[in-house]
């Protein structure tokens, strides 16, 4: 009598234990489906799988030893379910963190000197501040209403028509504070003069403004687009203050097409000073990293104008992040063209020697080896090869089996160092398809180039800079490769004009 309460009992258990364990399984179903990156058939037969298994599991509880048994299994593979949830929970969250991302930050600073004794807008509301006469009007008269709102009166301003002329006004005493977009930082940072100028500098006032990324001008019916299983992003890296979509200069600039028919992958590196017009400058050259302080949009636009693409979405990489992304991963396997040692005394202090052919780096190797440009003679042109070079390694680990040993850890670095217009189910449907098909890529990688000089640009005004005069031939190229690749044709990149 006792132990047929006794298995009666178990049997109520076992019921209860296999009924969470079709709770789960239901559970596991959604967020599989909701994921959206695994084929119809897969979703089939795991949907299908979880019904079989908690079917057998609860038929076993009709017996003693086999319930036990199906007791077991149905905790274990219930608790193996809750582990695959949270991981396609946080990865759907992450995933969607940074994607679909339209809008982009201006972060406007008040800059006094060191030694100056205000502390606070407040103690600088009787100041003469400088300001730039044309450039970030908009928001310069945004932060002139906040400022005059936060001290309760008006304030007296002068306008000057460079970024140069504006910090000297600072430098000199003629403005006691001047008002100026971080992003524009980046339009002296090669003059000895300024380059120091955030540490002879301190902020005591900023406000962050942010916009809308505007991507939603026609394309010029002369522009390569709308191919069946072609498409365009451009892969953008900036070293910012703040958040990701702040804007900053565009110190990486390398469009990616991707032909998903005849599985080649073309990138092509603009250097950072080409000189070219801006789709904002009127006709007037600029350094193509310029462009970013501006917005992302302005260096999609600009890229599109050099060479008659529709570029689609965008990925940005902040390189705060560019180190802990690839140590996570494990490190990555890079190629280099020539044995050289690179220094950086900036970010990763450090300096590293390279060997002609594969290095296995880590993050601040790589990050050194991407930033480095002074130990080659082609400066900025070999800079551009060598951020490919990182870019495919990455590739290469990011596809690899040992991408799942951190999971967490390298999806945590890229939420917080990567943002793409690309919206989730854009990225979902890139994942199942090579989950389907699993394709062998040909990346392919060009890099145009150009003549030195010095010149005056759109951001400088009448101070004259280091710029990149386009080679046009090697554009030239570059656009016939994009017309290739649209059409289907399988792209052979030849030898690199220097």
């Amino acid at each position: 009598m006792e132990q047929k309460k006794l298995q009666k009992t178990l049997k109520i258990i076992g019921y209860i234990i296999c009924g969470i364990q079709l709770i789960i399984s239901i559970l596991t179903s959604i967020y599989v489906i909701r994921m959206k990156v695994l084929p119809t058939a897969f979703v089939s037969v795991i949907v299908v799988l979880l019904v079989i298994l908690v079917v057998l599991l609860t038929i076993m509880q009709r017996w003693l030893i086999p319930g036990i048994i199906g007791k077991f299994l149905s905790i274990l593979i219930s608790a193996v379910l809750v582990i695959v949830c949270f991981y396609i929970d946080y990865s759907y969250k992450k995933i969607n963190d940074m994607s679909g991302v339209d809008t982009k930050i201006d972060n406007v600073d008040v800059y006094v000197m060191n030694d100056d004794p205000a502390q606070s807008i407040n103690d600088a509301k009787g100041y003469n501040f400088g300001i730039l006469s044309s450039l970030d009007r908009d928001n310069t008269n945004k932060i002139i209403a906040d400022i005059e709102d936060e001290v309760g009166q008006s304030i007296a301003t002068t306008e000057f028509n460079s970024v140069k002329e504006l910090m000297q006004s600072l430098y000199d005493g003629d403005s006691q504070a001047i008002i100026l977009n971080f992003a524009y930082l980046g339009f002296v940072s090669d003059d000895e003069n300024y380059s120091d100028f955030t540490n002879r500098t301190r902020v005591i006032f900023n406000m962050n403004y942010e916009s809308a990324i505007n991507t939603e001008e026609e394309v010029p019916e002369d522009y390569l687009a709308n191919q069946e299983g072609v498409f365009t992003i451009l892969l953008n890296g900036v070293d910012t203050r703040g958040t990701t979509i702040s804007n900053s200069n565009s110190d990486t600039n390398i469009i990616v097409t991707v032909n998903m028919n005849t599985h080649q992958i073309l990138m092509i590196n603009t250097p950072r000073d080409f000189y070219v017009p801006l789709s904002i400058s009127g006709g007037v050259p600029d350094k193509l990293a310029h462009s970013g302080a501006y917005g992302i949009d302005v260096t999609i636009d600009t890229l599109e104008m050099l060479y008659n693409v529709n570029i689609d979405n965008y990925v940005r990489i902040n390189f705060d992040g560019f180190m802990d992304i690839i140590d996570e991963l494990g490190g990555i396997r890079v190629y280099s063209e020539y044995d050289f040692t690179g220094y950086d005394s900036d970010v990763v202090k450090m300096s590293y020697h390279f060997n002609q052919g594969y290095n296995d780096l880590n993050g601040e190797q790589a990050l050194l080896f991407a930033r480095e440009r002074h130990a080659f003679t082609d400066g900025d042109r070999q800079r551009g090869k060598n951020q490919m070079a990182v870019i495919e390694g990455i590739i290469n680990k990011a596809l690899s089996t040992e991408m799942l040993k951190n999971y967490t850890s390298v999806m945590e670095h890229v939420s917080d160092s990567v943002v793409t217009s690309m919206t989730y189910d854009e990225i979902a449907e890139l994942v199942k398809y090579q989950l389907s098909d699993n394709p062998k890529w040909e990346i392919l990688k060009y890099s145009v180039t150009g003549t030195d000089a010095n010149s005056t640009t759109y951001s400088t005004g009448g101070a004259e800079v280091y710029v990149m005069i386009p080679d046009e031939n090697s554009v030239d190229k570059a656009k016939q490769y994009l017309e290739d690749i649209y059409s289907g044709k399988v792209v052979i990149i030849e030898e690199t004009v220097d």
